[in-house]
């Protein structure tokens, strides 16, 4: 399953290094798809339909507050650090 790889891209991640505005790559690709196949709102759908570019801009900034926010997580300010990242990997990534 898809999302399944994109949990496990961000799991194995070299460098848990924190995404917002200006980061690139891999890390990003995997957040972005995982967004678009876990997200539920405007700005998912929104990313969902650009598609993952593995750059992080206000589109992926927008998209990940509204997951935060749906999941609890505060604040869903769309800053991707170790909170977020341990929610969505289950805890399994080296916080």
């Amino acid at each position: 399953e898809l999302r399944t790889l994109v949990v496990q891209l961000l799991v194995e991640s070299d460098n848990n290094q924190p995404l917002t505005i200006g980061s690139q790559g891999t890390d990003v690709w995997a957040l972005q798809v995982f967004l678009s196949i876990d997200g539920a709102g405007a700005a998912s759908a929104k990313l969902a339909t650009i598609g993952s570019t593995g750059y992080f801009g206000s589109v992926t900034q927008n998209a990940l507050a509204e997951y935060q926010q749906s999941a609890g997580i505060v604040p869903a300010a769309g800053y991707f650090g170790s909170i977020t990242r341990g929610v969505i990997t289950g805890g399994a990534s080296a916080l």
